[in-house]
């Protein structure tokens, strides 16, 4: 029977992949996937994060700041405010500024699926076998928040390509026996990752320890840090690249006064209108600090505070939501003493598919579209069960809780206009939770069967 059921799907998931593609497609422009979603059943956004890129180069030719969202020359009906890397925005949003927005935006959604394509090359090129291998490209491919990123025209698709980049080089690193061949592929497939996160959204940060102190992962991991330092110098410093800048002392000065910057750099509190600090490139790092304790209280934003916020109706401290954060700390220092070589980086690729989930539980500020992230993961579970992974048995739970993220909210089962604490449980629920469970599952496993004496130094 399952072999049969298995035989069904191998030859159907191509058809079902590039018809769930098409018609996501065709949804942007007929609006047949609009009543899933609260914006697009009730606003006119879409493309709303997209316009925000092009305006990045057309306002360094007009010698503005790339942050200045609003100002100089108009460029599309709306926008959201742009804070990826500058490089990002020189050197690929450029390519969009050249053409009508509306036009613009189209490519980018063709860009985006490109990515998303790549990505599901990238993981399918992993898989053993012809099913697997299918059913890789059906999750990379398939989710409704995937199509609310094509549909709000946002540049999550390279954050999505750079965490799986990292995973696939430990999937290298962790089998059994790691020839040559698996530890160059690793640290090419590592490096890649590293510095497109680098370079668009630096998700990757809380990595960083982890792959700092495992040998196998330190050199790679140092140089992408040193392109990343270097490059990122000659956007603060250069004027043509950072048109209204503030200088290094200035800079220098805000990261010593952190209650400044949370009360007078926050885009929120302060109405969407920027002040001078707010226009410099290092808004790209110091708007992480501005926001790191304030919570969006909005219909759109799926973050755990913000879930747990609107179900107690109160703010909890900032300081328990940063827990899941100081855990996988503490973890990714005692992840790299498991003696056994497998285990430990079997165990590195859990803890760093846990950290990538810490953004949903502890940053305050989630979109919908943001859980893509979690697709790499997904898609990656099926590949895991058929390696001899220590965690083997526990995989079957995890994907099908990972599962529940790539179908839609419940928004579409009640479509209410008005926006209650107990519908905003209802709408969130399926993104926070399943990504909760899975987080604490992982982190779990890991200390069930890595910390145990005989494994542990």
């Amino acid at each position: 029977m399952m072999s049969s059921i298995k035989k069904l799907l191998t030859n159907y998931l191509p058809m079902l992949t590039i018809g769930w593609c098409i018609f996501m497609l065709l949804s942007l422009k007929t609006g047949w996937l609009n009543r899933f979603f609260f914006d697009s059943a009730n606003l006119q956004i879409q493309g709303i994060d997209f316009f925000a890129l092009p305006k990045t180069f057309l306002n360094l030719k007009q010698g503005i700041s790339m942050f200045n969202t609003w100002g100089g020359e108009p460029y599309g009906p709306y926008a959201t405010w742009y804070l990826g890397h500058p490089a990002f925005g020189l050197f690929i949003c450029s390519w969009f500024a050249f053409f009508a927005p509306w036009t613009s935006y189209w490519l980018f959604v063709l860009f985006s699926l490109g990515i998303m394509v790549m990505v599901a090359w990238l993981l399918a090129k992993q898989a053993q076998t012809l099913f697997t291998k299918r059913l890789t490209w059906f999750l990379m491919l398939f989710g409704f928040p995937l199509f609310w990123m094509f549909y709000v025209g946002n540049m999550h698709a390279p954050t999505v390509l750079a965490l799986t980049c990292i995973f696939i080089a430990f999937v290298h690193l962790s089998e059994n026996n790691v020839t040559e061949q698996h530890f160059k592929i690793a640290q090419r497939f590592l490096m890649a990752g590293l510095l497109i996160s680098f370079f668009t959204k630096p998700i990757v940060f809380l990595m960083l320890p982890l792959l700092l102190l495992l040998k196998d992962t330190r050199k790679t991991t140092f140089i992408s840090l040193l392109i990343y330092g270097f490059v990122s110098l000659l956007f603060l410093i250069i004027p043509i690249l950072n048109p209204e800048g503030i200088g290094l002392k200035n800079i220098w000065k805000l990261l010593n006064d952190v209650d400044f910057i949370k009360n007078n750099m926050n885009i929120y509190k302060n109405n969407f209108v920027l002040n001078a600090y707010m226009k410099d490139n290092s808004i790209h790092w110091l708007n992480l600090i501005a926001q790191s304790d304030y919570r969006l209280m909005h219909v759109d934003v799926f973050s755990f505070p913000v879930f747990i916020d609107t179900l107690l109706g109160y703010p909890l401290s900032a300081a328990w939501y940063k827990l899941p954060i100081y855990i996988t700390l503490v973890f990714s220092f005692i992840v790299p003493f498991i003696n056994n070589r497998a285990i430990k980086f079997q165990s590195a690729l859990l803890l760093l598919m846990s950290i990538s989930l810490t953004f949903f539980l502890s940053y305050n500020t989630v979109w919908e579209y943001q859980y893509t992230s979690v697709l790499p993961i997904l898609a990656l579970l099926p590949q895991l069960y058929q390696k001899n992974v220590f965690y083997k048995k526990w995989i079957p739970f995890l994907f099908v809780t990972a599962l529940l993220v790539s179908f839609p909210n419940s928004y579409f089962l009640w479509h209410e206009k008005n926006i209650s604490s107990f519908f905003l449980f209802l709408i969130r629920f399926n993104r926070v939770v399943p990504v909760l469970i899975l987080f604490i599952a992982m982190l779990f496993i890991i200390v069930k069967n890595s910390f145990s004496a005989n494994k542990v130094k």
